[in-house]
């Protein structure tokens, strides 16, 4: 029998913990059975410890759709033997990985130490490290952070690609009856650490991260009409980016952070046109008769997605920047609008018209695969390391976020833990190392 002692303490001696108020409470809504296994241990604690980090490890890794947490209590019998973990068993169960660690108060200050390492579950990997003893130090506020930390690593060894839990997003509250019912709100991605950017006695909409995760691009009805401004979430410094006669909207950032995309009408129908932040000058890409809007980049920065009602009704087209040249994307479906390119790959995430409106994958081919069963889903954004989608929904009667992976494995409701509806989710970039 092979093992290693348990570095998680047993149930019996967990200390309670308490967490801060969730702006959004995330209500699982299937998937969690289909991913990847992976043991996430109790972590060992000693006295009080203000955040369940096994507990975000676990949480984070189901989300993901990759991954089916196995916590403490869904172990095997004979998975824990006199304290330590036995890996033949977990290697009979399918379990691929183990994550144990601890947290431990650092002396004669306010902040504590999370440790935490990774096992190998299956074949010649079969109880081995695979990675060395890592510990990442952080005060009672950042502990969520260290926890994300602890799962972006975690999924980044297990599929090689970045994780995207210390991400933030942004999106859009309105609290009927409030002094200032509309407000740009951002929080972690699972809608802990709420902040307000903007509150007003008018509409707000459609905001999108710089690539940088340090401004916002949005649309204010402040003036009484659209308004396109940039603004700085930590000095709170806005620009106004457009305000033309007439339409005014859908500001995208580019991936290469030099260019915003958006749709105005000021010469007549709404068509897309994008401003170079580096020349400060406005380019107008699109010319048609038909309705163009909703524009989105290209992983490259030289191509804009955008829908358009040119063939008849609403598909997704793309067009180079640099020639002017549209070509259609999609052609299966009644309706395809607000397309997201998936990062990583040649899919894109759109809303499809197929008995209501729900978040589904376009693939390379044309394809379409359906990611949801709702059908008033709008507004979808993807997490930059192409695994999650987030989007508008309306759930239980009222209009909230959702999360779906992006190969429909696991999916959540996000409804706010206040009065007010949320919409427009925008996923910010991944931060850095």
């Amino acid at each position: 029998m092979r093992f290693i002692r348990f570095i998680g303490a047993a149930l019996a001696c967990l200390v309670l913990m308490t967490s801060a108020q969730a702006a959004l409470q995330l209500e699982i809504t299937g998937g969690i059975n289909e991913g990847r296994r992976v043991v996430v241990l109790p972590f060992k604690t000693t006295g009080q410890v203000p955040v369940d980090v096994s507990g975000i490890v676990s949480a984070d890794l189901t989300r993901s759709g990759k991954f089916a947490a196995v916590t403490y209590n869904q172990l095997p019998q004979g998975a824990i033997v006199n304290g330590g973990v036995n890996f033949d068993v977990l290697a009979s169960s399918g379990a691929e990985a183990v994550v144990s660690g601890e947290v431990v108060p650092v002396a004669n200050s306010d902040k504590f130490q999370v440790v935490y390492q990774i096992y190998g579950v299956q074949g010649a990997n079969k109880g081995k490290p695979l990675t060395e003893r890592r510990g990442v130090t952080a005060n009672a506020r950042q502990l969520r952070q260290a926890a994300h930390l602890v799962s972006d690593r975690t999924y980044e060894l297990l599929t090689g690609q970045p994780g995207a839990f210390r991400t933030r997003i942004a999106y859009i509250v309105h609290r009927f009856g409030d002094r200032f019912p509309y407000q740009l709100m951002t929080s972690d991605y699972d809608g802990y650490n709420e902040v307000a950017i903007l509150r007003s006695t008018e509409p707000v909409m459609t905001p999108n991260w710089s690539p940088d995760g340090k401004r916002l691009v949005y649309v204010s009805f402040e003036r009484r009409a659209p308004t396109i401004y940039v603004q700085d979430i930590f000095t709170k410094k806005r620009t106004k980016l457009a305000s033309f006669p007439g339409l005014n909207s859908s500001p995208a950032w580019s991936p290469d952070g030099n260019k915003i995309a958006f749709t105005l009408s000021k010469d007549g129908q709404p068509e897309i046109y994008y401003y170079d932040l580096v020349t400060s000058k406005y380019h107008r890409v699109t010319n048609n008769r038909a309705i163009d809007t909703e524009p989105s980049w290209s992983s490259d920065s030289k191509r804009i997605y955008f829908t358009s009602e040119r063939g008849g009704r609403a598909q997704i087209y793309a067009v180079d920047i640099g020639t002017n040249e549209a070509e259609r994307i999609t052609y299966q479906g009644a309706m395809n609008l607000s397309s997201r390119p998936i990062p990583g790959s040649d899919a894109l995430i759109v809303i499809t018209r197929q008995n209501g409106y729900r978040v589904a994958r376009v693939d390379k081919d044309g394809s379409i695969y359906m990611l949801t069963t709702s059908n008033l889903d709008e507004s979808p954004s993807v997490a930059p390391n192409g695994s999650m989608v987030i989007y508008s929904t309306v759930y239980k009667g009222r209009k909230g976020l959702a999360l779906v992976s992006t190969d429909g494995r696991f999916k959540a409701n996000l409804p706010s833990s206040n009065n007010g509806e949320i919409s427009a989710p925008s996923w910010g970039p991944l931060p850095e190392k």
